[in-house]
């Protein structure tokens, strides 16, 4: 978080780009879905962390609508609806 100017970046970097090693991983056959499970636990819980962050830069009094997205509940896939989620939020 420290190297980045915004939280986002830190999603749309070096999370995102390991997301992606992972998805390439998984499709090659190199990677199973236990483990990308587990990373996308650990992204969760690294956007997590990132979210006050994100909240602290937002300028306040500032909207541009509302957006509603959503998955069914217990999906494993859902990681994709949160990570478009808090890049809504930043943006």
């Amino acid at each position: 978080r420290q190297q980045a100017t915004r939280p986002i970046e830190v999603i749309e970097g070096p999370l995102m780009d390991g997301m992606n090693v992972v998805g390439d991983l998984f499709g090659e056959g190199k990677m199973f879905l236990p483990q990308v499970v587990k990373s996308a636990r650990v992204m969760k819980q690294a956007v997590a962390y990132l979210e006050p962050f994100i909240e602290a830069s937002k300028e306040q009094g500032k909207t541009n609508g509302k957006m509603v997205i959503a998955t069914v509940k217990g999906d494993v896939h859902d990681i994709g609806k949160n990570i478009v989620g808090v890049v809504l939020q930043c943006n």
